[in-house]
């Protein structure tokens, strides 16, 4: 698990060093962005130094491409800005026999998506495994977001309202490990509520794909057999995707704890499964005005 960890950690490494070699003056070469001997992470480190101080200029050979074409050579980051992740990624690397795999997951995550961010788009990733693997993560990302303000606002009710009930805690984990029953069933409702809407929503995606598979066969019918072929199979692909979902989505429903059948079939929801108090108070530390309202001496 943990030679997977480094590959992946390597390989994002890779892909920065390619970036800003590309852009700007380095010493360092295709090879040696991939080498990990102690001469070149000696050299990697003097340069991560130099990048600290925007210590570099930018890459004659993309300047001269830009004005063959006629076009401004725009670098979409300062090389500060890519040796914070490279430090970051280096750390990760030091740190990955201690993190389990899911805090890991994470803070790689975090580092990628913020790589793709500084480096304008997927499309500035040189490596196809990395971009999939990006790709991927921003799509989980984006589902995981849209539930990530309800969620917290759950948490900061159900705080407030213990408050009201026995008062202020001493600590933040006294506070979270004091509501974690209450989260857990406030956060089922949620996922409930969640998994119903879903099925409408899905089931209704379904009956109208079926309603315009029967009009397009209709349509076509006098067309080509080969473009009657194209279009149908394209709608019965979505249809058994879409009865997939639904398939799911009732099981979980059905399920005795419908929050972990969720976690097996691959719906994250923010705030659950391993290491739900620790996320919380990590989080809850960065909100000084709600740790006034449920901590003691906090002014």
């Amino acid at each position: 698990m943990n030679n997977k960890k480094l590959s992946n950690v390597e390989l994002l490494e890779q892909d920065i060093w390619l970036n800003f070699c590309y852009y700007y003056q380095c010493e360092l070469d295709d090879e040696s962005t991939a080498t990990e001997n102690q001469s070149c992470i000696d050299k990697k480190e003097k340069i991560i130094k130099r990048m600290q101080q925007n210590d570099f200029s930018v890459n004659e050979e993309r300047i001269s491409f830009a004005e063959m074409m006629g076009a401004d050579l725009n670098i979409p980051f300062k090389p500060s800005q890519l040796a914070e992740l490279l430090i970051q990624l280096n750390t990760l690397r030091v740190e990955v026999n201690n993190l389990p795999a899911k805090i890991f997951q994470r803070q790689y995550s975090d580092i990628l998506i913020a790589s793709v961010q500084m480096l304008g788009g997927l499309e500035f990733i040189q490596n196809p495994t990395l971009a999939k693997s990006a790709k991927a993560i921003i799509a989980v990302k984006a589902r995981y977001d849209k539930h990530l303000y309800p969620r917290r606002e759950i948490i900061y009710r159900i705080l407030r309202e213990q408050v009201a009930r026995r008062g202020k805690w001493k600590t933040l984990n006294q506070a979270v490990n004091s509501v974690l029953v209450d989260l857990d069933k406030a956060f089922e409702e949620y996922d409930i509520q969640w998994i119903k809407s879903e099925l409408v929503l899905k089931q209704e995606m379904l009956d109208k794909l079926g309603w315009h598979k029967q009009s397009a066969k209709q349509a076509i019918v006098e067309l080509e057999g080969i473009t009657r072929k194209i279009t149908t199979a394209s709608a019965a692909k979505k249809i058994e995707k879409l009865q997939m979902e639904l398939k799911k989505l009732n099981q979980v429903l059905k399920a005795k704890y419908p929050s972990k059948e969720m976690e097996k079939f691959g719906y994250k929801m923010p705030y659950s499964g391993g290491y739900i108090a620790e996320t919380i108070i990590h989080e809850l530390r960065n909100q000084p005005e709600i740790l006034k309202e449920i901590l003691l001496n906090t002014g």
